[in-house]
């Protein structure tokens, strides 16, 4: 099966890009374009907020995978009632009905688009058992919500849905690992997982003889750094007490500065996380760069291209933006309230699906030129990791269509 992700793309036209000899850019295709500004935000799947999309490959198809069975192959009659996982230990979310059909389900018709519901698993094992080989059926039974799994919102009318009628949307697009943020970070700037060969034994997974996990931990057996762990390197919470050692594969960083390509990557809080005053939104395990050796604590390549989401407004505004831009906001949402329930994922929760994108309305190359320019800009929103709900196929293909004039 032939796996073509976001992370694949935004990876190909950046070191595309890095092919691009002299400084001026050229007529047609890549060569024409000045900016590249990749956005990466968090745990939505296609499905989830444009299954509805007039014309896209989406909801509409989803028959053949709607069916969900059990760990025993069973299949379910109802939807088990959505779990709200901010409560510890989980609780039924009363919001939602107990005797839901086995489908898709649009959430807005009990929880607004500018409320919260619980949190979902999004790891590495996990989101491999959901799939059951491409059945596509355990997404219920693997996850730890319950039937909020099954649960989609109609984004088309939402800002960033508003946003994609006006440009390209692209519905066979995929993340690049399975499972959550900190490794598809990590397949977004290298396309690969992270060694750690002497990992702490109590961090590393177990699994019986059916490849089935009796005890679930962020390191393969074989020594790959596959669910949130931290680097060695600042920023890391002062909590951690296992940290990754440097990672010394070569990175898209890397790529496009052999080519004398500049490049940022800007963070949302990333100044005052290094002065050890991190926002509570702020995470660690998003920022891939900060685990390579070429981007360790004192290095040029650090002071170089690693900097703050302010900064990338300032550049715009003093038209020194680099060629190539990687922009991970801070999540102006959850509210205080929210956070201390656990709302730990900037971007992530259906509370700031009202407003989103705020990050898109801000000026933004391909925002903030004349029509003649606009051309030269790709601006490319994504998100990050494993979906958290059920989706209808696994990843077999990358399809582009333009789906509005």
């Amino acid at each position: 099966m032939t796996r073509t992700s976001a992370a694949t793309l935004a990876f190909s036209i950046a070191f595309s890009l890095a092919l691009i000899t002299g400084t001026q850019a050229q007529a047609g295709g890549l060569q024409k374009l000045n900016h590249i500004v990749v956005i990466y935000q968090e745990n939505w799947s296609f499905d989830s907020l444009y299954g509805k999309f007039p014309g896209a490959n989406g909801l509409d198809n989803a028959a053949d995978t709607t069916p969900q069975v059990d760990k025993n192959g069973e299949p379910y009659v109802t939807l088990p009632q959505p779990l709200n996982t901010l409560f510890s230990p989980a609780v039924p979310d009363p919001r939602f009905p107990a005797d839901l059909p086995v489908q898709p389900f649009d959430t807005i018709k009990f929880v607004g688009a500018n409320q919260q519901t619980g949190d979902l698993v999004h790891r590495f094992y996990h989101e491999q058992y959901q799939i059951d080989g491409g059945k596509m059926d355990k997404f219920i039974t693997w996850s730890d919500a319950a039937g909020l799994v099954m649960s989609y919102y109609d984004a088309t009318e939402m800002p960033e849905g508003k946003l994609a009628q006006q440009f390209t949307l692209m519905d066979n697009f995929f993340h690049g690992a399975f499972g959550g943020s900190f490794l598809n970070h990590q397949f977004l700037i290298c396309a690969c997982a992270p060694t750690w060969p002497d990992a702490p034994s109590n961090i590393v997974a177990q699994l019986d003889d059916n490849g089935v996990i009796t005890r679930d931990g962020q390191v393969t057996p074989d020594g790959f750094a596959v669910n949130t762990s931290y680097s060695v390197n600042t920023p890391h919470p002062a909590s951690a007490t296992a940290l990754m050692p440097n990672q010394t594969a070569p990175t898209i960083g890397d790529r496009l500065s052999e080519k004398g390509v500049p490049w940022a990557w800007y963070s949302g809080g990333w100044t005052t996380a290094m002065l050890g005053h991190p926002d509570p939104l702020f995470q660690s395990h998003h920022q891939p760069f900060a685990y390579y050796a070429n981007y360790a604590d004192g290095t040029a390549g650090r002071a170089d291209h690693l900097r703050d989401e302010t900064d990338f407004y300032t550049d715009v505004a003093q038209n020194r933006l680099p060629a190539v831009s990687f922009i991970k906001p801070l999540g102006p949402c959850p509210t205080p309230d929210d956070r201390s329930l656990g709302a730990r994922h900037p971007r992530s929760h259906h509370c700031d699906l009202a407003v989103r994108p705020p990050r898109l309305r801000r000026p933004y190359p391909v925002r903030n030129v004349s029509h003649s320019q606009a051309d030269r800009n790709a601006l490319v929103p994504r998100t990050a990791q494993h979906p958290r709900r059920h989706r209808r196929r696994p990843a077999d293909r990358l399809r582009l269509r333009r789906l509005a004039s």
